[in-house]
């Protein structure tokens, strides 16, 4: 791996990840060779991100020793993911602290991948308007997303240590480090929460379900997958279908719906607004559903 920073290939932070999921393997005993590992991924439960971690340092591993070596495809079973209900959200939000309050905040308002939040500079932010300029993570797309004037509020209150909102140190090549240190963080407040409520979904909440919650919320609400893309920043709505599958999910599971009416336009706006589905008409008045699910 040396070598690959030697070049210029691979940036200090990344390496450092990529070593540990090499160790990964030695520590479960598998020899670093192709047959070794592509059994070993094929037959252990981790998630496929994990997989194609392990897989891409491997790969790398066997780039460093010369070896030029076409890999078998590792077997990934395709799952959708965990979406819980809001109020499971918004205890794991109201628990934590100052700035992980403020940044599990905006991974709700804005389904920022964590990556893309931990980049945000305070300049990024308009506070007049409460917006935030995203710039991409995975080669995504730029774009400006709205943030209630709580969470505005919230982020003036923060203090400013340097250019960058969340990161203590402001060097971005320490991002991927602190986002890792964080991360085990916020997993101890979940796993609290969890416990103290005993409630195991909670368990189940990573910074990354956050997004995948408000984009099935946003699906849900205007039914338009080409918004949810460019709200997502994909570049491929491939990525984006999944959201289809999941709020669909969602709304067969349901058996119990919050019913409201609305008699004028801007009542009708305002349930629409609020993620309400126009369900029919009658005696002048519309009706709309809501999954208690998502409440």
């Amino acid at each position: 791996m040396c070598y690959l920073l030697g070049k210029g290939i691979l940036k200090p932070s990344t390496i450092e990840r990529k070593v540990r999921a090499l160790k990964s393997l030695l520590r479960h005993g598998v020899a670093l060779n192709p047959e070794s590992v592509i059994s070993f991924l094929n037959t252990v439960n981790w998630s496929s991100g994990t997989k194609d971690l392990v897989l891409d340092a491997f790969k790398d591993y066997l780039r460093m020793e010369g070896l030029n070596i076409d890999l078998p495809k590792v077997r990934v079973e395709q799952k959708l993911p965990f979406i819980p209900n809001e109020n499971e959200l918004d205890a794991l939000i109201n628990v934590a602290r100052s700035k992980m309050m403020v940044f599990l905040r905006i991974l709700k308002e804005t389904a920022l991948r964590p990556i893309e939040a931990w980049r945000l500079k305070w300049a990024d932010i308009d506070f007049n308007n409460a917006t935030l300029t995203v710039t991409p993570a995975k080669y995504g797309n730029a774009r400006k997303l709205k943030i209630s004037e709580e969470t505005v509020k919230l982020l003036m209150n923060l203090p400013r240590k340097n250019s960058y909102v969340f990161s203590p140190s402001g060097n971005p090549e320490r991002f991927e480090q602190e986002l890792e240190h964080f991360t085990r963080n916020f997993n101890k407040v979940r796993d609290r929460l969890a416990k103290r409520t005993g409630n195991s979904r909670i368990k189940l909440i990573s910074f990354k379900t956050f997004r995948h919650w408000k984009a099935t919320m946003e699906y849900l609400k205007y039914r338009d997958i080409i918004y949810v893309k460019e709200f997502l920043g994909h570049k491929s709505i491939i990525n984006t279908t999944r959201y289809i599958h999941l709020a669909k999910a969602i709304t067969r599971q349901t058996n119990e719906w919050i019913c409201k009416t609305a008699s004028t336009i801007e009542e009708a706006k305002q349930l629409i607004e609020q993620g309400f589905e126009y369900v029919t008409e009658m005696d002048g008045v519309k009706l709309f559903r809501k999954a208690k699910a998502l409440t």
